[in-house]
């Protein structure tokens, strides 16, 4: 049974719906935890309400765990850089990150303000930088650390009324992507999980009559996994919701390879658009340079056999 007995888990948005969850599970699996949320009043991100962090403190105390509460601003570097060090003072150690606060702002494309942008941008991509950077020294030092963060499937795939919400969830992934070899080396694993979950958030998109097929908890499981000193998985992303759970991953179709450059033109590329997009032909690779290496391999392997040709 996964259990986290002697670890320290910090996680963010955790006064309401998945945030909660999560916090919920990893204390009754021996965390202690320190419960982040600012207590926003809206989706939208305004406002502040201390006491949502700690009705949730109560339960997890009520149930006999370990809990703090804390209403730091995720958006705030400095703020987030001296909650980290309050904990590690505190405890010695952060063993278990958990990047949940976010923030929702329904709009079109047209109808978004920068003001818009900013918003989700600094909370939820801003945020989760913040954190993850003021954790991250201190798992190094202790070779050991989980880090979680929250993606979107809107993020992959585009939500006409959540332009910017996906661009921030998409930026989230990359982020995850950028640092997981280094995070692999210093003993640290760091995976997305990408909900689906019936919460305020959500409330008037999803079927209303699958409130509790869907409920919040159902993820919380896939993130404890995640979190935990049994968890395999490294840059990954985990989908789950509704008992689902998946892995998305990028692909690359094997797509053309023209040798003259001669005949790299526009209409080559049109006359030759259904090879280039044959997904049955595909591959994944490790990072960017991985990707391109391929391509540079040929390349090379092409202009050493000019030489022989031409002999």
């Amino acid at each position: 049974m996964i259990r986290f007995d002697g670890q320290v888990a910090l996680v963010t948005g955790a006064g309401r719906g998945l945030g909660r969850a999560h916090a919920m599970d990893l204390a009754r699996r021996g965390a202690t935890v320190i419960v982040n949320d600012l207590g926003a009043l809206n989706i939208e991100g305004e406002g502040s309400d201390a006491g949502v962090a700690r009705s949730v403190v109560d339960e997890i105390v009520a149930l006999g765990g370990t809990a703090i509460a804390d209403g730091t601003d995720v958006s705030d570097p400095a703020a987030t850089e001296a909650l980290v060090a309050r904990i590690v003072e505190r405890y010695g150690r952060l063993d278990v990150l958990v990047n949940n606060a976010g923030n929702q702002r329904f709009l079109h494309f047209d109808q978004t303000t920068r003001a818009d942008y900013d918003s989700l941008m600094d909370i939820h991509l801003g945020g989760t930088f913040n954190l993850t950077r003021a954790a991250w020294p201190h798992m190094v030092r202790q070779n050991y650390g989980r880090i979680v963060f929250t993606t979107s499937q809107v993020g992959f795939y585009g939500q006409v009324d959540a332009v910017v919400y996906g661009a921030a969830k998409n930026g989230i992934l990359g982020l995850m992507h950028g640092i997981k070899l280094d995070a692999e080396a210093a003993g640290i694993r760091v995976n997305c999980i990408s909900p689906f979950a019936f919460t305020r958030i959500s409330v008037d998109l999803f079927p209303k009559e699958l409130a509790v097929a869907i409920a919040p908890e159902l993820v919380s499981a896939g993130v404890s996994y995640l979190a935990s000193r049994e968890c395999t998985l490294n840059g990954e992303v985990l989908i789950a919701g509704g008992g689902h759970f998946a892995v998305a991953r990028t692909i690359e179709t094997l797509g053309i390879d023209i040798e003259d450059p001669a005949e790299v033109t526009a209409d080559t590329v049109l006359a030759r658009i259904g090879e280039i997009t044959d997904t049955d032909r595909s591959a994944m690779y490790p990072d960017a340079l991985a990707a391109v290496q391929v391509t540079f391999d040929r390349l090379a392997a092409t202009a050493e056999k000019i030489p022989e040709e031409a002999s």
